[in-house]
């Protein structure tokens, strides 16, 4: 994979997610409040073949929210990663019903997540309701049985 390859992903999916941080941070320290909700996926923790730079810069996300929550957490500040398994979306390309099929049994509820379901544990993970979870990675429902991806 090229170099430029690379850099064009950890930067997409790190730096953009730690610039963002920084700019935001201290209005929530000022205010003593504030919830940082990274989004991740599988594709990190299991890898698939190809996309390496996505799966390591979503491991690097979970690197930095455990250092937030360690550097913020005392100002009230909890971050936390949302880490999406297979999740059926408009925009998906089709994939064979045999194979979601397939990944859906490899998951603890028998079924895969939709764009809904990843969003609501979003907002709760970036919510007040989130009262002190933080420096977790949290597994929606198509990600909590850790499956393998290869089919």
């Amino acid at each position: 994979m090229p170099a430029a390859e690379w850099s064009a992903g950890l930067h997409a999916n790190v730096v953009a997610n730690a610039l963002l941080v920084r700019a935001v941070l201290p209005a929530m320290r000022r205010t003593g409040f504030g919830r940082i909700v990274f989004v991740s996926s599988g594709v990190g923790e299991e890898g698939v073949p190809g996309p390496g730079p996505y799966g390591t810069a979503k491991m690097a996300l979970h690197g930095m929210a455990r250092a937030l929550a360690w550097e913020a957490g005392r100002d009230g500040i909890l971050v936390n990663v949302a880490a999406a398994g297979l999740t059926i979306t408009e925009n998906d390309r089709p994939l064979p019903p045999q194979v979601l099929e397939a990944v859906a049994a490899r998951t603890p509820s028998r079924r895969l997540s939709t764009a809904d379901d990843v969003a609501a544990l979003i907002l709760f993970l970036g919510s007040a309701a989130n009262r002190n979870l933080t420096g977790e990675i949290v597994r929606d429902g198509s990600n909590a049985g850790r499956s393998a991806h290869a089919l």
